[in-house]
C-alpha cells in the first residue's frame, strides 16, 4: 500500500493515517489459481538488497556506534575502522554558494505537487520541481533560482498576488564537483556515498535499528541523505507487520499473500529515487519499513515460506498495489494513480464481511438443528450440489431461490458468470440467513431472503426432500472480534473547505463541488472545484487528500449544519486508496480457507507467481 500508497496504507499500524474496515473482493470471475510449480516467462533477477531512503537534506548526522566490529567504506574501497559515536557533514566540493528558492508547498500526492509545480513555472517563467522528503513521505514543491534574497522576496511578492500566503526561502547548494564528507576522528572522505557496514549487519541510526548497512549519500542540493542499504527479504521482513500485524490478522495465508504483495512492490520500484540515492521511501507513500523492531515471528515464518516468489504478468513484476479496506469495491489503478503506468490490478466488487455465523457445533452439525427445528430431520443433502457450489464459490457465487423467468415452478439456482446449476425448490423450501444452536426453533432461524451473496471460500450446502431443494444452509466463518466494515460521514463547514482548498489552490475562492466523473467502483475519478473566477479539475488520490476524507468513495451533500452553517456532509466505505488487494479482504479469505495464491489471483487477476533467486 503505492499505498501512493503510495499511502500504502496498512493495516496492523494504518494509523500511518487511514483506520480499520473489514472488505472481501468477490465478484471478478478469476482464472483458476496456478499449481505450485509457477509458469513464469523470462527471467527476472531479484536484487540482493533494497536502498530504503530514511531522512533527506540533513546538515549534519550523529551515527551511534557500534555493537560489533565496524567500518565505513568509500566510493573507492578505502575502509576505515570506527569503534565509537561520530558526527558526519556533507562537503560538497566546488559547489555554487547556494541559490535562493522558494517553498511553496509540501504535498502528500505526487500529481498534484507535479500539477503545482507546472503552474508555478508558468507564473515566474522559472524553474519549479517537486521532491519527496523521505522522513515526511511529502513532496516538497519548490521554484526558481535566485542569486540573491532580494530576487527571492520580489518573486515571493509576485506568487502572494496570485493568493500564495504560506511561501518561505530556501537555500540550495549546487554539487558541482569533488564531493565528499567530513567525518569526525576521520577528515575528508571522497566521494557521494558513504557507507557504514559491521560484523553484525546492524546498524543504529535516527532512534531505529536496521538490519544491513548505513548509505550516507550527498544529494544535488548539498545536503546528506540518510539510507538503510538492507537485504531484499530482510526488507520484506520489515514491512509486512506494520501493513497486516500478524497479532490482530493471525491467518497465515493472508500474511503470505501479504508478503509477496510487499516483496513485488519492492522490485517494481526498485530505482524510483536513483537521484536521491536510494530506491523506495519508508512511509505510507511506498511501504511502511519499520526496520529490525517492526520484525514478527509469525510474518518472518510468512516470508520466508514465500522466500523469492513475486508477481509478474508479461513478464514483468505487476504493480502489486494494496489497500486497508476497500468498501464495496476496488478501482482501476489508472483512475486513482495518473502517474503511475503499466500493468497493474483491475476492479472488482466486494462485499463487506461474513453473512452467516452457525455456531453450536457440539452435539452435532447446526444443519442438524436447523432441519430438527423445521420439522425436516430425515431430510438428505445433496452431495453433487455441495460440491458444485463449493467449485463456484472460490470466485464469485450467488444462491437465488424463486420463480426463474422462464420456468415454471420454483427453483434454486447457483450462479456464477456463465455457469449455473438449477434445483427444484419445493414450495416450503425458505433460503436462510440464520444462527443455528442447539434446541433451536423455527422462531429462532432468521429472516427468509430472496438471494445470499457468496464470498470466495465460504460453503453453501442444499438438503433435499423428494427430490426438491427444502433447506438451503450458507456457511459463512465468524470474523470473532476483528473490525467489521463501519461506513464513515464527515461534515465541514463551507468555511473549513474553502480553507483546505486554499492551501492547494490559493486565490480560488471555492464556491461549490462538483463529482465529473466516477469510476468503476463509483469512486470519485475528477472533481470540480468551482471557485469565484474559474475552475479547477482533480484526479486521483489527489481528491481524498484535498477533502481530508477516508476515502474517494464517497457521496457528498450540501447539507446545512448546527447553528445553521453552510456546508457539505461527506459519506462513504473503505479506508485507504482502493486499489488492488484488501487487505482485511485477505484475512478473511484466509479465514474460508483459501491459500495465499488463490487469494493473489483473486485480486490480482490472471498474474505468474513466480520464485526467483537473487
Amino acid at each position: 500500500m503505492k499505498n501512493r500508497k503510495p499511502e500504502h496504507v496498512g493495516l496492523w499500524a494504518i494509523g500511518f493515517g487511514v483506520g480499520v474496515a473489514a472488505c472481501l473482493l468477490v465478484a471478478a470471475a478469476r482464472p483458476a489459481p496456478p499449481p505450485d510449480g509457477s509458469r513464469v516467462s523470462g527471467r527476472i533477477v531479484l536484487p540482493a538488497e533494497i536502498r530504503v531512503g530514511l531522512a533527506t537534506d540533513l546538515d549534519r548526522l550523529e551515527v551511534p556506534c557500534c555493537e560489533s566490529r565496524s567500518w565505513l567504506v568509500a566510493e573507492d574501497g578505502e575502509k576505515h575502522e570506527v569503534d565509537t559515536n561520530f558526527s558526519v557533514r556533507p562537503a560538497p566540493g566546488k559547489a555554487s554558494p547556494g541559490v535562493h528558492r522558494l517553498q511553496v508547498a509540501a504535498l502528500r500526492d505526487p500529481w498534484q505537487a507535479e500539477r503545482l509545480a507546472i503552474r508555478l513555472a508558468g507564473l515566474l517563467a522559472q524553474e519549479a520541481d517537486s521532491v519527496l522528503d523521505a522522513a515526511t513521505g511529502l513532496y516538497r514543491v519548490r521554484v526558481g533560482r535566485y542569486e540573491g534574497r532580494e530576487q527571492a522576496e520580489e518573486a515571493r511578492g509576485r506568487l502572494r498576488v496570485e493568493g500564495f500566503d504560506d511561501i518561505w526561502i530556501a537555500i540550495e547548494g549546487a554539487v558541482l564537483k569533488d564531493p565528499g564528507f567530513v567525518v569526525d576522528g576521520i577528515g575528508w572522505i571522497a566521494g557521494r556515498r558513504l557507507r557504514l557496514e559491521s560484523d553484525g549487519a546492524v546498524v543504529d541510526i535516527l532512534g531505529r535499528r536496521y538490519r544491513g548497512a548505513l548509505e550516507l549519500f550527498v544529494n544535488d542540493r548539498a545536503g546528506i541523505n540518510v539510507v538503510s542499504a538492507v537485504p531484499l527479504e530482510d526488507y520484506v521482513r520489515g514491512v509486512v507487520p506494520g501493513e497486516l500485524g500478524p497479532d490482530l490478522y493471525p491467518e497465515f495465508e493472508a500474511t503470505k499473500a501479504q508478503a509477496v504483495a510487499v516483496r513485488t512492490y519492492a522490485v517494481r520500484h526498485r530505482g524510483e529515487f536513483a537521484g536521491e540515492g536510494y530506491d523506495i521511501c519508508a512511509t505510507p507513500l511506498c511501504q511502511v519499513y519499520g526496520g529490525l523492531e517492526a520484525e514478527h515471528p509469525r510474518s518472518d515464518e510468512a516470508v520466508a515460506a514465500t522466500r523469492g516468489e513475486i508477481l509478474v504478468r508479461s513478464g514483468e513484476p505487476l504493480e502489486a498495489l494494496f489497500t486497508a479496506s476497500c468498501g464495496g469495491s476496488t478501482e482501476l489503478m489508472r483512475n486513482v494513480f495518473p502517474l503511475l503506468s503499466g500493468e497493474g490490478p483491475t476492479g472488482a466488487a466486494c462485499v463487506e464481511g461474513g453473512v452467516v455465523r452457525l455456531v453450536g457445533r457440539a452435539g452435532g452439525t447446526p444443519e442438524r438443528h436447523l432441519l430438527k427445528a423445521l420439522g425436516m430431520a430425515g431430510v438428505r443433502q445433496d452431495r453433487r450440489s455441495e460440491r458444485l457450489a463449493r467449485a463456484l464459490s472460490r470466485g464469485a457465487l450467488q444462491v437465488v431461490a424463486g420463480n426463474l423467468g422462464g420456468v415454471d415452478g420454483r427453483w434454486l439456482q447457483l450462479r456464477k458468470r456463465g455457469v449455473r446449476r438449477l434445483l427444484p425448490l419445493a414450495p416450503e423450501a425458505e433460503l436462510l440467513i440464520a444462527t443455528a444452536t442447539p434446541g433451536a426453533t423455527a422462531a429462532d432461524l432468521g429472516t427468509p431472503v430472496d438471494a445470499v451473496d457468496m464470498a470466495p471460500g465460504d460453503r453453501v450446502r442444499v438438503y433435499l426432500a423428494r427430490g426438491r431443494a427444502a433447506l438451503v444452509v450458507h456457511e459463512a466463518p465468524s470474523v470473532g472480534g476483528q473490525p467489521t466494515a463501519v461506513p464513515w460521514s464527515v461534515w465541514r463547514s463551507h468555511g473549513e473547505l474553502r480553507e483546505l482548498v486554499e492551501r492547494r489552490f490559493p486565490g480560488l475562492g471555492l464556491v461549490s463541488l462538483r463529482a465529473l466523473e466516477r469510476g468503476v467502483s463509483g469512486r470519485i475519478l475528477r472533481l470540480d472545484l468551482i471557485g469565484e473566477r474559474r475552475s479547477v479539475e482533480v484526479r486521483g488520490l489527489a481528491i481524498r487528500w484535498l477533502l481530508d476524507v477516508p476515502e474517494n468513495l464517497v457521496r457528498m451533500t450540501a447539507e446545512t449544519g448546527a447553528g445553521d452553517v453552510a456546508g457539505w456532509r461527506f459519506d462513504g466505505n473503505g479506508r485507504g486508496h482502493g486499489v488492488g488487494m484488501c487487505q482485511i479482504g485477505s484475512y478473511l479469505m484466509a479465514q474460508r480457507g483459501l491459500s495465499y495464491r488463490e487469494i493473489l489471483w483473486h485480486y490480482y487477476g490472471a498474474v505468474d507467481i513466480g520464485r526467483f533467486g537473487s
